[in-house]
């Protein structure tokens, strides 16, 4: 018994000795890769840099502590982000997937550079690169706009990314699978009889179509002419009585302007046309033969609430309920 034990623990001594030699050796190649990786990447539309970085983590895992960190990208979509401090961390056996965590908070930019927001918090997981059968799930917390997103603020937000393992061949092939939920959406102001806290927005969508990295307008315009589009598979609303759950296709016109074809189940109608008529949309002398329809046409629900299903498309810069024209939509600069 005592050979048998001693056997045991040289060979889990040897197997400790082995472990932190390899331990040691990834690190090491992590560090020394760490710059040409990143050179590399670049060629692919991704830049990375920071002004500092300490590796740690043993023994199970490996964690790079980056300070003054910023990362852009122009695919799958452009984003930037800048955190003064943060840390990946990812286990020895498994260096594809990463997490994440900027605990001081960080300035994220996506899509829009004249539109951002400081978040308080910011964690998630991410696959290196994200490339096809990548993923990215980010969950931010406090988030506060700046630029044309000055005043509204957002209590939690949560995306998810996903690449397919094969890249889109066709122009109607899937490019990315996003889902998003934002809780506590804050507004400066809100159209009357709505209140300025959006309760809910959520979607799950397939970008569709090949996405080439270019300067921002170029590359929407050139993914429209070969007919890219966004299949939402689910939407949701909820803001105060207002609820509206929907699917169908958004898509760009020639001005790269917002075009949709939904399909919709609405419950509060009513506010929904009051909102209208205080957003100047909707004349007051159309707003009561508009309500008149509405209730007609509504179908109690499972909850006993009075619900509609109809169409709400978007076109020539116009939000429509049906036929009617119930709000004007802002102009998108996308430089």
């Amino acid at each position: 018994m005592r050979r048998i034990v001693m056997w045991v623990g040289g060979l889990a001594v040897l197997l400790a000795a082995a472990y932190t030699g390899y331990w040691y050796y990834l690190v090491g190649t992590i560090q020394k890769e760490m710059g040409p990786w990143t050179e590399a990447q670049r060629a692919h539309g991704l830049d990375i840099k920071w002004q500092d970085v300490k590796l740690g983590g043993f023994p199970f895992a490996v964690r790079l502590h980056f300070h003054g960190f910023g990362v852009a990208a122009v695919k799958p979509m452009p984003y930037q982000m800048n955190a003064a401090d943060i840390a990946f961390w990812s286990a020895p056996w498994d260096l594809r997937h990463w997490h994440f965590n900027a605990p001081d908070g960080a300035r994220v930019d996506a899509i829009l550079q004249s539109a951002g927001f400081d978040a308080k918090t910011l964690n998630g997981t991410v696959s290196v690169p994200l490339q096809p059968g990548g993923s990215a799930d980010i969950t931010a917390t406090g988030l506060a706009g700046r630029g044309i997103a000055q005043g509204l603020s957002v209590d939690s937000a949560h995306l998810a990314l996903n690449q397919p393992d094969t890249p889109p061949r066709t122009d109607h092939d899937p490019a990315l699978l996003v889902s998003f939920d934002v809780q506590g959406a804050h507004l400066a102001a809100a159209p009357a009889p709505f209140g300025t806290t959006i309760q809910d927005i959520s979607a799950t969508a397939t970008v569709d179509g090949t996405i080439a990295p270019a300067p921002l307008p170029q590359m929407l315009d050139a993914w429209r002419k070969k007919g890219g589009a966004i299949e939402l598979s689910r939407a949701h609303l909820a803001w105060d009585r207002l609820d509206i759950d929907a699917q169908g296709t958004l898509a760009l016109d020639d001005d790269l302007q917002p075009l949709a074809a939904l399909t919709a189940t609405v419950r509060g109608q009513n506010e929904m046309i009051d909102a209208a008529v205080s957003a100047g949309a909707l004349p007051e002398a159309n707003a009561g033969m508009a309500r008149i329809v509405l209730n007609m046409i509504a179908q109690q629900g499972d909850d006993g609430r009075k619900q509609i299903q109809l169409p709400i498309s978007a076109q020539n810069r116009r939000l429509y309920l049906g036929p009617a024209a119930i709000a004007k939509i802002p102009t998108i600069d996308w430089r």
